[in-house]
């Protein structure tokens, strides 16, 4: 039978086994013609990373504008994305930029929710908008033939969302539903306190992009109209296009649907740096039963383009940031405390975090937190060695590539050229910024950023079978708090 009869007897139902067939008197495969066993396959040298590259223009009403050319198959992503996100929510309106920015797939023009959905599909196209704590967008892909229309229908969302009361009131149904569900686990509990823990209640990144239950309820349709002519403005904005398209070509469509949106919104409040505090005690937020404790450290950091900014990143990787990190192998692999300990090292405009986070079984809760403090220690005590660091460097070049698999992701990355004003070239430069840190600076930054003190802790478990432990550890003061009730 046929290698092509035996797959479609698969996926007809019926499984056929072909023997195989070997070639008995192949040399290669006994005697001495195995010798080729002793020897590993030589590793071939690495290629270079294929990166995007942007050309940027700027449309007569002020809009900014970025293009990269992928003409391998007739595909365009359009995403126009907006400075601000949630750290433009008003006082005690925690979750209003996020529902704002939802708000734009429910309906715009003369389409309502339903017809805008059709219109969609009708032209086989992904729809989709967001906020995060910077930023939010507003995205469209699809065929480059419909370019025009799916412009124009993106175009409708951004500039004539329709803010239907019964869509609002629908959506913000869903909204808490969604808190209310995650008020539920560890998990979902977690990123109500995390935010103020790290940078204080009074910080701009200082609360949950999506808000919380008691925040969400409070919010009305006219907050969210308010708050989108503050933020949607051509000053505040970027079209992005990448696909199988050009700079002209996507700067005259552009100049047609956007070229008339003159409002200028308001002026966007800045985001202070925040400088690490000396943790004071341990924050424990009570979820009984509950079979692992969630663990978050965390601090903040300097913000994007510090000179330290690279030789971090490398620290963290040898820390906690890939699978073979000293923090997994030990809580994981060694201890079999979790199924897998992280961290990360993420920077912004003005100011960035350090985080590092497991789900720690119940039982080992404190014996897993002490392992986090002496894997942070021991970035200082056993410096990262030169072995380490080229690992760390070669992962981080070599899965440059993976974050730009689709045009979508590439859209989505661009963003960040215009939210923190990040150069053309920014992309491109990474490789070699990552290969100039040197082994004495990814060193002196580990040993000045990772600090354990400076590490502020949030653990999301069982407060009644983990306090204990943590006292009789000597981890330092223990704070619980008990969560908001969930109801009305």
């Amino acid at each position: 039978m046929s290698i092509r009869s035996a797959i479609a007897s698969m996926f007809l139902g019926t499984v056929v086994f072909v023997p195989a067939v070997y070639a008995e008197d192949d040399a290669s495969t006994k005697g001495a013609g195995e010798s080729w066993r002793a020897q590993r396959p030589t590793v071939g040298d690495p290629r270079p990373p294929v990166l995007p590259t942007f050309e940027k223009s700027v449309l007569s009403n002020g809009m900014a504008l970025y293009v990269a050319v992928e003409d391998a198959l007739p595909l365009v992503s359009f995403r126009v994305v907006l400075k601000g996100g949630s750290t433009q929510d008003p006082p005690g309106k925690d979750g209003l930029t996020s529902l704002t920015f939802d708000m734009l797939e429910e309906g715009a023009g003369d389409l309502d929710a339903l017809a805008f959905s059709d219109r969609v599909a009708d032209l086989g196209a992904g729809f989709g908008a967001g906020a995060s704590r910077d930023q939010g967008g507003v995205g469209v892909s699809g065929l480059t033939r419909n370019a025009e229309d799916m412009l124009a229908l993106m175009a409708d969302a951004v500039l004539r969302p329709r803010f239907a009361p019964k869509d609002f009131d629908r959506l913000k149904e869903k909204t808490i539903a969604d808190l209310t569900r995650r008020r539920g686990s560890p998990q979902g509990l977690a990123p109500e306190y995390l935010p103020a823990l790290i940078y204080g209640t009074d910080h701009p990144y200082g609360h949950p992009i999506t808000g919380t239950l008691e925040t969400v309820r409070t919010l009305t349709l006219d907050d969210a109209k308010t708050q989108y002519g503050r933020l949607f403005a051509p000053r505040h904005a970027a079209l992005i296009a990448v696909g199988d398209v050009k700079l002209d070509e996507v700067k005259a469509l552009a100049e047609k649907t956007f070229g008339s949106w003159k409002n200028k919104g308001a002026d966007l409040a800045p985001v202070p740096a925040r400088a690490a505090q000396a943790r004071t005690r341990i924050l424990v937020v009570n979820k009984a039963p509950s079979a692992q404790t969630v663990a978050f450290l965390g601090r903040p950091i300097f913000g994007r383009g510090h000179p330290d900014e690279f030789p971090v990143r490398l620290a963290n990787a040898v820390f906690g940031g890939s699978f073979s990190s000293r923090l997994n192998m030990n809580l994981r692999e060694a201890k079999g405390y979790t199924y897998g300990a992280n961290s990360i090292a993420d920077f912004r405009a003005n100011v960035g975090q350090l985080l590092t986070y497991a789900a720690l079984r119940q039982d080992v809760t404190a014996a897993g937190l002490k392992e986090f403090f002496l894997e942070i220690e021991g970035l200082t005590k056993r410096p990262p060695t030169p072995e380490e660091v080229s690992e760390a460097k070669n992962g981080a070049v070599r899965s440059l590539t993976g974050r730009f698999q689709s045009i979508q992701a590439t859209a989505s990355a661009a963003s960040g050229l215009f939210v923190y004003d990040l150069p053309l070239d920014y992309f491109a430069r990474l490789p070699s910024q990552y290969e100039q840190a040197s082994l004495e600076a990814i060193r002196q930054a580990a040993k000045h950023y990772f600090v354990t003190d400076q590490m502020q802790v949030l653990l999301v478990g069982d407060a009644k079978a983990v306090v204990p432990k943590l006292k009789a550890a000597g981890l330092g003061p223990v704070e619980v708090v008990e969560p908001p009730q969930v109801g009305p």
